[in-house]
């Protein structure tokens, strides 16, 4: 558990501290290709959240569908830079998620 807060606080603290854009890049300028490319990034997370979405609800819901819907989102908001802002949030809906968890089981 040690080694999991410990991810979030350096998460946390590169998430404050690197820029919002470190890349200056012109988006009306660039070609559809490249904004394909971008999008394509979500084909996986996306098709893994409906399967997660399928699987608990075909199944008795538990503690570990709030984390596991937590983890795709979160994957879901680093694909796309457009959701950075929102990583921060939704990684701590996921912590929580997971201590909620911790203190079911324990």
């Amino acid at each position: 558990m040690l080694w999991f807060i410990a991810a979030v606080t350096v998460a946390s603290i590169m998430f404050l501290l690197t820029p919002e854009k470190a890349v200056e890049r012109a988006e009306s300028t660039a070609p559809l290709l490249d904004k394909l490319r971008q999008h394509s990034m979500l084909i996986l997370p996306i098709t893994i959240l409906t399967w997660v979405i399928l699987a608990i609800a075909s199944a008795p819901v538990t503690p570990f569908a709030g984390a596991a819907i937590g983890f795709v989102l979160t994957s879901c908001t680093v694909a796309l830079p457009q959701l950075h802002k929102y990583l921060a949030l939704i990684a701590s809906l996921t912590f929580s998620a997971l201590l909620i968890e911790l203190a079911l089981y324990l």
